[in-house]
């Protein structure tokens, strides 16, 4: 109850909030024709994680308090339009190690998979796929010195305040009618009452949250700024990345759950692991900008 009290109160002050109103690209409006829509998060305190045990040990805890500056986040997920764009016009060439399964299969790398073939068809109006962390900051660097703005990922502490304060699964879990999510058991995709696709939605398919925000949870995991820490030893306590420290540091943090997956995992304090140079056929990207920036551990 005191992380929402906290947020919602935040919500309510962001007009007012100089912090906020200064930060570039912040207005729910596109600066230029590059730009990703943004919408300005008012700061506030939460309670960040929870300790779980999966079976093979205790992780995703201690809970603790966060304070997380105001920034601003991207409306939507990367499009495969943009995402086209970037190559386009940049001639980047992406690591092409995209990770699938099929019904029969545990997780492989498949190399005929890659953002313009993810193994399905998609138009350029749904998140782009099969990119790893590492293709995420070559699209940024490309972007802000395209757009002169300093956009980024998000950490950790920014995504889960926003998927905590959103308001999305207040019946306790999110619903085919709130989100493109999986079947109940593990895997793949379902197209189940308003959540009509099988595959990635097109962005904006579902309602926003209180926020503004699109596909915080289902449709794709997003690659955060982090890198993967089994728990919050250690962790930033003022909402920025975390960026030494961690025991898997060659892993990034993935939150949010996909199309793929079923309602346990779009909890706000679920995360996972994944090596930065490789994608998945289930994980995309968000952009923010604003005050966070990687920290070494600090609590």
């Amino acid at each position: 109850m005191k992380t929402h009290l906290a947020i919602l109160a935040a919500l309510g002050l962001g007009a007012c909030s100089a912090e906020t109103a200064d930060m570039a690209g912040a207005k729910g409006a596109n600066e230029c024709a590059d730009c990703p829509e943004m919408i300005a998060i008012p700061g506030g305190t939460f309670e960040m994680g929870e300790t779980v045990d999966y079976g093979y040990g205790e992780m995703d805890g201690p809970r603790h308090d966060v304070t997380v500056p105001g920034f601003a986040l991207a409306k939507y997920e990367v499009t495969r339009g943009e995402y086209g764009r970037f190559i386009a016009d940049s001639g980047y060439v992406p690591e092409r190690k995209c990770n699938a399964y099929k019904e029969d299969t545990k997780w492989y790398i498949d190399p005929e998979r890659s953002w313009d073939a993810p193994g399905f068809e998609q138009k350029d109006d749904e998140p782009v796929v099969c990119i790893s962390w590492n293709d995420t900051q070559a699209y940024i660097g490309w972007l802000n010195q395209k757009t002169g703005q300093n956009y980024r990922l998000p950490s950790e502490a920014e995504w889960e305040y926003v998927a905590v304060g959103g308001g999305l699964g207040a019946s306790g879990q999110i619903t085919h009618d709130e989100a493109n999510i999986g079947k109940e058991k593990c895997c793949g995709g379902l197209a189940s009452g308003k959540d009509r696709w099988v595959y990635p939605a097109p962005v904006g398919s579902f309602p926003a949250d209180r926020f503004g925000l699109h596909d915080i949870r289902g449709n794709v995991w997003e690659w955060q700024a982090d890198c993967y820490h089994v728990n919050y030893d250690g962790a930033p306590v003022d909402g920025s990345a975390r960026a030494k420290g961690c025991d898997s540091p060659e892993h990034r943090a993935v939150r949010g759950g996909s199309y793929g997956d079923a309602a346990e995992f779009m909890r706000p304090t679920f995360r996972l692991p994944g090596p930065r140079g490789e994608g998945y056929f289930t994980v995309g990207f968000r952009l923010a900008s604003g005050k966070a920036s990687p920290k070494a551990g600090t609590r």
